[in-house]
C-alpha cells in the first residue's frame, strides 16, 4: 500500500514539474522548438536520476526523504528561474543555461523514486500503473487545476508537496519491506542486458514519436486551447497505466510475450490512420472521451514495455537495480525520438513520416527482442507498414476542421508549429488560413481591422523607418504597412515556415510584400527587399533586438491559447518597450467576440499598465491598443504625400484624416485593479478558465463592447485643434455606432435564446439614428447597415421558409432571401436557401440557377449542414440532381 502510494504520488508530483516547466520553459528557450526540448531533456535527466539510484547514496535507507525535501525546495525554485530567465535574461544565452537547470534538477531528482520502491519487490508493472495514474493526476489536479486557481507558483509549491509525501511513504515502505533481493524469473526467451537496452531504447523513440503525432492530431481535432492539450496528456498518460496494468499479467507467460507485444504496439501505431470516423461518430461526445479514442489504441501496448522487459532481462541484481539500469535507456530514446521528430521528420515528411519513422523504430526494437528468427516473419513486413505510411494521405486531412465539405483545400503543409492549411470557403465566400483548424485569418469581410493594425500606429508615429510585424497571417497586416513609403525596413516575425510560405494564396491582402520568397526572405542584409522574416518565436526575436523599432504591430492568436497568452503578459509588454526607439509604439489586436469579459478586461488592463500613455480604438468590431511612452501627436502633415492607393485604403477604413482617428479614439486602456488579479508570466490564469459552448458565447461581444465605453472620455486636448467641434462631433457619432452595435449583438443574442440583461440592452434605433445623423457617409456605418440588413433579411427569409411549407410562406420568404443574396453574392447558403423559396414558390428554373450557382460557389455544398438544413426546408431531391447533372455536364 505506502510502495503504492508512493509511485502514485511520486507520478502526480512529476508530471507536475515537467508540465509547468515545459510550458513556462518556452519563455526562456524561444517556443516553436521549447517543448520538444524541454520533454526531452527532462525525460533524459529523469533517466540518469533513475541510474544514479544504485549509487551509494542513492541506496541509503534515508535517501527518499532526502529527494522529497530536495523537491519541497527545488520544485518552486525551479519554476521561479525559468519565469525569471524568460523575463530577465531573454534572449541571452545564460536564460538558456538556468532553464536548462531548471528542468533537469527537479527530473534527475524525480528519477530516483521508481527504482528505490522496485526494490524487494517484482510487481513493477503494478508500481508503473499506479506511477502513470499519479501523472494522470498531477496533469490534471494540478498543473491544470491548482495553476488555474492560483498560478504557476503555487502549483510549483503543491508539486513539492507532493514530492515531499512521495518521500516519506516511500521511506515507510522501505523501512517496512524485506530486504531479500528479488531475482528475475527464468524465461526462455531472455534477454541479454544489451538487447533489453535497445528495446527500451528505441519503444520510447518509438513512444514519443507516435505520442508527438497524437497531440498534433489531438490539437486539430478538439482544438488547440488548454483543456484540449490537457485531455489528450491525460488520456496518453490513462492509457499507457492501463497497459502497465493490465497486459503484462495477460502475456508474461507466453514464450514470446515481448515481440507480441511488440506486434500489438506496431498495430496501435497504424490507428490514427483510421481512427477519424471513430472521432466524428463521437463528436458530441465528452472531449475526453474523444481523446480517449484516439490515444488509447495507439498507447495502450506501450505501458507494458518496460514491466516485460524487466521481467526478462538476464542481469543481476535487485529488481530496483536492474529497474534503474534499464531506465537509463530511456535517455538517448527521447532524445533520439523527441527532437528528431519535431525538428527533422515533421517539417519535412509530415505526420506520415513521424508515424514511419515510429515503426522504423518498432521493427528494430522487435528485432532486438526476437533475434534473427524474427526478421522475416516480423520484422520486414512492419518495415513495409511504414513505407506504406509514408504513401498515405496524412491523418491530419480526415480531422475535422480539415474534412469540412465547404472547403476546396488548396494547400496543407506540415511544420513544426502548426499544420497550416490554405482553404477556399465556399459557404462564406472567402479564402481561409487554417493553423491547426483555427481560423487565422483570410480575405472576408470580417478581417478588414487587419488593415487598421498596419496603418493607425504608423500614422500615429512622426516618422515611423523600422516597423515590425508580429505574427503574419495572411499577410493583410504587413501589406498595410508595406503601402507606407516612408518605412524603410519591415521586420516580420512569425514562428512557422508554413505561414510565409502561404503567402502567394493572399496576393490581394499582402501586396505581394513578401514575393522574394524563402530563403531569401530571411536574408537580414542582402540589401534585395525592404521586407525580412525573423523566423522564430516572436517574443524571443523582440528580446534581442532592443532600441531596434519604430513601431510594433501584432495580431497573435487569441490571448487565452496556450502559448500566444505570453504575448500578452506584463512581462511581455516590458520586452516589447525595450525593443522600441524613442518615442515608439506599440499596436495589439484584441478580440471581443472571443473572450470571457472578466478575461477581456485582465487583457486590457495588462496593457494600459504596461505603458504611460494607451488608447483604445475599435475597427467594426475588434479592438486596437495603443501604447506608448507619452501621447502621440495627431500631425495632419501625416496625411500629405500618400499615394493613390493608401490614400484609397485609408479612406475605406474610415482614417483618412486626422479627424477621422481621433473620433474613433474610445479612450485610454484601464489600468490594473489592485483588487483583481493580473495577467503575468507566473499566473497566465486566463488560458486555465473553463471553456464554455452554446449561445451564452454570444454575449461577450457586446459585454466587452460595454466596457470600452463604460467612461466617457474626453479627446486628448492636442488633438485636431483646428478642427476642435468637428472631431468632437466625429467621436459622438462614433460612440453612437459602438452603441449600435452592442445594441445588435445584444438582440441577436436574445434571438438565439442568450441570456441578455435588459439594463444594458440599449435602444438600437435610436443609437442607429443619432450615428446616421453625426457620421453621415462614415465608410464603418455603411459597414454596419448593410450587415444589420443582410442579417434582418436571412432572418426574415429562414423564419418564413420555417413557418410553414405551402406557397404563401414560400412567397414569404422569396424576396428576403433574393435580397440577401445580392448583398453577399460571395455566400453560397444564400443562395442556397434562396433556390428553396425559388422552388417551393414555383419560379423553378430561376431556382435552379440560384442552386447551381451555390454549387458553383461551393462544389461540396450537398454535404454541408447548410444542404440538410434546407433540405428540411423543402429542397427538392429532382431539383437539387438537375443542379448537379448540368454542372457536371459542363
Amino acid at each position: 500500500m505506502l510502495r503504492g502510494a508512493a509511485a502514485f504520488l511520486a507520478g502526480a508530483s512529476g508530471l507536475a514539474l515537467q508540465s509547468l516547466l515545459v510550458s513556462a520553459g518556452g519563455l526562456a528557450l524561444g517556443y516553436g522548438g521549447s517543448v520538444a526540448i524541454g520533454l526531452a531533456l527532462w525525460l533524459a535527466a529523469w533517466a540518469v536520476g533513475a541510474f544514479c539510484s544504485r549509487r551509494s547514496w542513492g541506496a541509503h535507507a534515508h535517501a527518499p526523504l532526502w529527494i522529497g525535501t530536495a523537491l519541497l525546495v527545488v520544485a518552486p525554485a525551479s519554476v521561479w528561474a525559468v519565469l525569471w530567465a524568460g523575463s530577465e535574461l531573454a534572449g541571452r544565452g545564460s536564460a538558456l543555461l538556468v532553464a536548462a537547470c531548471a528542468l533537469s534538477v527537479p527530473a534527475f531528482l524525480q528519477g530516483f523514486f521508481l527504482p528505490i520502491l522496485a526494490r524487494g519487490t517484482a510487481q513493477v508493472g503494478g508500481l508503473f500503473a499506479l506511477n502513470l495514474l499519479g501523472c494522470f493526476a498531477g496533469a490534471y489536479g494540478i498543473a491544470d487545476g491548482v495553476v488555474g486557481e492560483g498560478g504557476r507558483l503555487w502549483a510549483a509549491a503543491t508539486a513539492g508537496v507532493a514530492g515531499l509525501a512521495a518521500g516519506l511513504c516511500a521511506l515507510a515502505a522501505v523501512r517496512a519491506s524485506s530486504s531479500a533481493s528479488v531475482a528475475p524469473r527464468a524465461h526462455a526467451d531472455q534477454l541479454s542486458p544489451v538487447r533489453a537496452a535497445l528495446v527500451v531504447g528505441l519503444a520510447v523513440a518509438w513512444m514519443s514519436a507516435l505520442e508527438w503525432l497524437l497531440l498534433r492530431l489531438g490539437v486539430l481535432w478538439f482544438g488547440g486551447m488548454q483543456n484540449a492539450l490537457n485531455v489528450v496528456l491525460c488520456a496518453s498518460l490513462l492509457a499507457l497505466a492501463l497497459g502497465a496494468a493490465c497486459l503484462p499479467p495477460l502475456v508474461a507467460r507466453r514464450r514470446h510475450a515481448l515481440p507480441t507485444l511488440l506486434c500489438v504496439c506496431a498495430l496501435g501505431s497504424l490507428w490514427p490512420f483510421v481512427a477519424a470516423p471513430a472521432l466524428a461518430s463521437l463528436a458530441q461526445s465528452p472531449v475526453f472521451v474523444r481523446a480517449l479514442v484516439l490515444c488509447g489504441p495507439a498507447l495502450l501496448g506501450f505501458g507494458a514495455v518496460i514491466p516485460l522487459v524487466h521481467a526478462r532481462v538476464a542481469a543481476s541484481g535487485d529488481s530496483g537495480d536492474r529497474l534503474a539500469r534499464l531506465l537509463l535507456h530511456e535517455a538517448w530514446g527521447a532524445v533520439l525520438g523527441i527532437p528528431l521528430v519535431h525538428f527533422v521528420v515533421v517539417p519535412q515528411f509530415g505526420l506520415n513520416g513521424a508515424l514511419a519513422l515510429g515503426l522504423v523504430f518498432g521493427a528494430t526494437a522487435l528485432w532486438a527482442a526476437a533475434g534473427g528468427r524474427a526478421v522475416r516473419l516480423i520484422v520486414v513486413p512492419i518495415l513495409l507498414l511504414a513505407a506504406l505510411a509514408t504513401q498515405l494521405p496524412t491523418p491530419a486531412r480526415a480531422s475535422a476542421p480539415l474534412a469540412n465539405p465547404a472547403f476546396t483545400l488548396l494547400s496543407l503543409r506540415e511544420d513544426r508549429e502548426f499544420a497550416v492549411a490554405v482553404v477556399d470557403d465556399g459557404r462564406l465566400g472567402e479564402r481561409t488560413l487554417l493553423t491547426d483548424g483555427f481560423r487565422a485569418a483570410g480575405t472576408g469581410r470580417e478581417y478588414l481591422y487587419m488593415e487598421a493594425l498596419g496603418h493607425l500606429p504608423l500614422l500615429l508615429h512622426p516618422a515611423p523607418r523600422r516597423v515590425a510585424v508580429l505574427a503574419l497571417g495572411t499577410g493583410t497586416t504587413l501589406g498595410s504597412v508595406a503601402l507606407h513609403t516612408e518605412v524603410e525596413r519591415i521586420d516580420v516575425l512569425e514562428i512557422s515556415r508554413a505561414v510565409v510560405e502561404a503567402a502567394p494564396f493572399f496576393i490581394e491582402k499582402n501586396h505581394g510584400a513578401l514575393s522574394e520568397g524563402l530563403p531569401g526572405l530571411c536574408a537580414d542584409d542582402d540589401g534585395v527587399a525592404r521586407v525580412v522574416v525573423r523566423l522564430g518565436d516572436g517574443r524571443r526575436s523582440l528580446a534581442t533586438a532592443p532600441d531596434t523599432y519604430d513601431v510594433i504591430t501584432m495580431e497573435p492568436l487569441l490571448p487565452d491559447s496556450p502559448f500566444a497568452v505570453y504575448l500578452y503578459t506584463r512581462e511581455f509588454y516590458a520586452i516589447a518597450r525595450r525593443a522600441l526607439r524613442a518615442g515608439g509604439i506599440v499596436c495589439q489586436w484584441v478580440p471581443p467576440h472571443a473572450l470571457e469579459p472578466v478575461t477581456f478586461d485582465a487583457v486590457l488592463r495588462a496593457f494600459g499598465g504596461a505603458f504611460e500613455w494607451s488608447g483604445v480604438w475599435v475597427f467594426g468590431t475588434q479592438v486596437v491598443l495603443i501604447g506608448a511612452a507619452h501621447e502621440p501627436e495627431l500631425e495632419a502633415a501625416r496625411w500629405s504625400g500618400h499615394d493613390e492607393r493608401l490614400d484609397s485604403a485609408l479612406q475605406r477604413l474610415g482614417l483618412g484624416s486626422a479627424l477621422e482617428v481621433a473620433a474613433r479614439w474610445c479612450g485610454p486602456a484601464p489600468e490594473p485593479d489592485a483588487s483583481a488579479r493580473s495577467l503575468s508570466d507566473a499566473d497566465p490564469w486566463i488560458v486555465y478558465r473553463p471553456r464554455r459552448r452554446g449561445a451564452a458565447l454570444l454575449l461577450d461581444l457586446p459585454q466587452n463592447l460595454a466596457q470600452t465605453d463604460a467612461v466617457e472620455h474626453a479627446l486628448p486636448s492636442d488633438w485636431c485643434r483646428d478642427q476642435r467641434a468637428g472631431a468632437l462631433h466625429a467621436a459622438a457619432g462614433q460612440r453612437a455606432l459602438r452603441g449600435a452595435r452592442r445594441a445588435h449583438a445584444f438582440a441577436e443574442a436574445e434571438l438565439r435564446q442568450a441570456y441578455a440583461p435588459e439594463s444594458t440592452a440599449p435602444e438600437f434605433d435610436a443609437l442607429l439614428a443619432a450615428a446616421r445623423r453625426l457620421l453621415g457617409d462614415d465608410p464603418d456605418l455603411a459597414r454596419f447597415v448593410d450587415e444589420v440588413a443582410f442579417v434582418a433579411e436571412l432572418q426574415r427569409g429562414l423564419a418564413a421558409l420555417g413557418a410553414g411549407s405551402d406557397r404563401v410562406h414560400a412567397e414569404a420568404a422569396r424576396r428576403p432571401l433574393i435580397a440577401a443574396a445580392k448583398l453577399r453574392p460571395e455566400r453560397a447558403d444564400v443562395h442556397l436557401y434562396a433556390a428553396v423559396a425559388l422552388d417551393r414558390a414555383g419560379a423553378e428554373a430561376i431556382a435552379l440557377e440560384a442552386l447551381k450557382l451555390a454549387l458553383e460557389l461551393c462544389p461540396g455544398l450537398a454535404r454541408t449542414n447548410e444542404a440538410r438544413i434546407a433540405r428540411q426546408l423543402g429542397l427538392s431531391a429532382a431539383l437539387e440532381a438537375r443542379a448537379q447533372a448540368e454542372i457536371t455536364a459542363r
